[in-house]
């Protein structure tokens, strides 16, 4: 199963985490270190994501058009976007692409 993440809701007032709804069931999302994210779906099981890793554009995001891959060279607390991601030297918002995952 390769779940997409597409629906974001913050987690309370940590600005670290956030809830994503994947297509079958809901995932956590955890900033760590700028190096990498863990991801942390319902059972416990968790997976993390070392940088660089691929995501998908699901809306343009600073002139990266939709649809498009791209590798995410660094990850960021952003007070603004919560979590940022650092794609060809710019910080882009996390809710702008879907990572592919499965377990």
């Amino acid at each position: 199963m390769v779940p997409e993440l597409i629906s974001l809701t913050p987690v309370g007032k940590n600005l670290t985490g956030v809830h994503l709804t994947s297509m079958n069931q809901p995932l956590r999302l955890k900033y760590v270190t700028d190096g990498c994210l863990l991801l942390i779906n319902p059972k416990g099981r968790i997976r993390v994501l070392y940088t660089p890793f691929r995501v998908q554009t699901i809306i343009s995001s600073f002139g990266i058009p939709e649809n498009t891959w791209v590798y995410v060279e660094a990850v960021f607390e952003h007070q603004e976007y919560i979590i940022g991601y650092l794609i060809n030297g710019a910080i882009h918002p996390f809710k702008n692409f879907k990572i592919n995952v499965s377990y």
